[in-house]
């Protein structure tokens, strides 16, 4: 019987509160509302900007990954894409927070490093290619060697090497040496040369250290 008075009375007092507190609790509803409405769409919209970057770090890691396996071509499209790319980010930065403003600026520090490495690999790339030239003359094309005239191409090689390198500094042998590297790969294609053919390239290979060494200043 008490348990039927004390829930009766809960009931009532309850009800009584509820009749007195709901205009109040309505508008306190709204504005709570409200505040996770904008929380949300707030939270909503850094979700989407972090997931730009994120997106844009991906494709810079993808699109500086092996760089020397890039055309000169494919390259100029990427860093036209860069630029796109962070053009539309720029504009969203006042929207960034501090640490993804961070993040962002170091992805970019990032690529323009990169890009620098891409830039020196082709200049590299054309040095090598004009070095090739001088030192290996009709050979310098890969296509034009073959197992019938390796040892001519290494022959013409040590040739030019003795009539140029007293002219030569420090990168200048550095050049030739990779010059003399990249042909050494080429002639792996060729499976089997004749013995008196490995003896005789080797002969110019064991001529051109000796005088890469002899040349080198003392320290």
């Amino acid at each position: 019987m008490m348990n039927s008075y004390m829930i009766s009375d809960c009931r009532m007092r309850l009800s009584r509160f509820v009749q007195v507190a709901w205009p109040c609790l309505r508008w306190g509803t709204f504005i709570l509302f409200v505040s996770l409405l904008l929380s949300a769409c707030t939270a909503t919209r850094e979700q989407e900007i972090e997931g730009d970057v994120n997106e844009f770090r991906s494709w810079v890691n993808a699109q500086t990954n092996k760089l020397e396996e890039r055309t000169e071509e494919d390259w100029q499209r990427t860093k036209e894409d860069f630029k796109q790319r962070t053009e539309e980010l720029d504009r969203k930065q006042e929207r960034f927070s501090d640490k993804l403003r961070a993040d962002y600026q170091q992805i970019k520090a990032d690529f323009e490093a990169r890009e620098k490495e891409r830039d020196n690999l082709a200049s590299n790339e054309a040095e090598l290619t004009k070095w090739e030239r001088n030192l290996l003359g009709q050979y310098a094309n890969g296509t034009a060697l073959s197992a019938a005239n390796v040892e001519q191409a290494y022959q013409n090689f040590m040739s030019n090497v003795r009539a140029r390198h007293k002219n030569w500094d420090q990168q200048g042998w550095e050049m030739a040496s990779a010059v003399l590297e990249e042909l050494n790969q080429r002639k792996e294609a060729f499976d089997e040369l004749p013995d008196e053919t490995e003896v005789r390239i080797k002969t110019l290979q064991m001529e051109f250290a000796a005088l890469k060494e002899s040349e080198e200043p003392n320290p």
